[in-house]
């Protein structure tokens, strides 16, 4: 999947004004243009996907319906049923980008292999577990327990008050 330079914001749908089928005057003649039914015949569903390949915010629609697991109708170009095949490998994504972003505060969509980046990388930088708990909308001792999990796996140091304590500066503090 193509990334966006800017993760787009949790829940944030402003991009929907842009949407080639917001605008489109075949849409607008026929609401039900993107929810066709089960029998709806192959040239309805390819007029459909023929504005979407020329829609502007195509991917953001795309990662709208996957992140909500929307499923009706066609969203970024992608059938109800093509949808369903790519979801897979849109929830085993990893994308540095969007761990960087969201540890920088931005509230966004984060895959579970994404979810454990930023543990790790929460983990190495000694983000304080408030932190890691407010960006991953959990308890403080659920991002204590991420926290001190990965530590393990790692190795070395604990958890302080306020986040992680490495071994060494704390031995070299002594």
């Amino acid at each position: 999947m193509c990334g966006h330079p800017v993760p787009r914001l949790r829940g944030n749908q402003t991009w929907q004004g842009r949407a080639a089928c917001a605008l489109a005057v075949e849409a607008r003649n026929d609401p039900d243009l993107f929810f066709p039914s089960k029998y709806a015949s192959e040239q309805r569903i390819r007029l459909a996907k023929e504005i979407c390949a020329l829609c502007p915010v195509k991917v953001a629609c795309l990662e709208a319906a996957l992140e909500s697991r929307d499923a009706a109708g066609i969203r970024g170009g992608l059938t109800e049923e093509e949808r369903r095949v790519n979801r897979n490998e849109f929830e085993l994504r990893c994308d540095p980008a969007r761990v960087t972003a969201a540890l920088a505060g931005r509230d966004i969509y984060l895959t579970k292999p994404e979810r454990g980046e930023l543990v790790r990388r929460a983990a190495a930088a000694g983000t304080p577990t408030v932190l890691l708990a407010r960006v991953l909308k959990v308890s403080e001792g659920h991002a204590q327990k991420l926290l001190r999990r990965e530590l393990r796996v790692k190795g070395g140091g604990h958890l302080g008050t306020y986040g992680i304590v490495d071994a060494t500066s704390e031995a070299a503090s002594a």
